[in-house]
């Protein structure tokens, strides 16, 4: 098992971050076949072939963490560079 964790600081309200939080979400959803739902008013689950993980969102940070089984741990940097492209790229249009 391979472990993705990232703390990403929130430069923006929280309302606006759930925005991106949907962005980033279903980004994953489309590129990974990860499924996603929530499970508190800003806590996600997510779910797919080899991955499982949460994204959390509280007023200072946002918090990826993702578990990648075998298959996908070859995979690991790429996924981890696109959230951080996808956060990056999408805080900046709202700055």
């Amino acid at each position: 098992m391979s472990n993705i964790h990232i703390n990403y600081p929130m430069p923006c309200s929280l309302e606006q971050s759930k925005e991106v939080i949907q962005e980033l979400l279903n980004d994953l959803a489309e590129k990974y076949y990860i499924h996603h739902h929530a499970i508190g008013e800003n806590h996600y689950q997510l779910k797919g072939s080899g991955i499982k993980g949460e994204v959390k969102l509280d007023h200072q940070e946002l918090i990826v963490t993702a578990q990648l089984n075998l298959m996908m741990m070859a995979f690991k940097p790429i996924i981890e560079k696109e959230i951080h492209n996808q956060l990056d790229k999408s805080f900046a249009h709202l700055s």
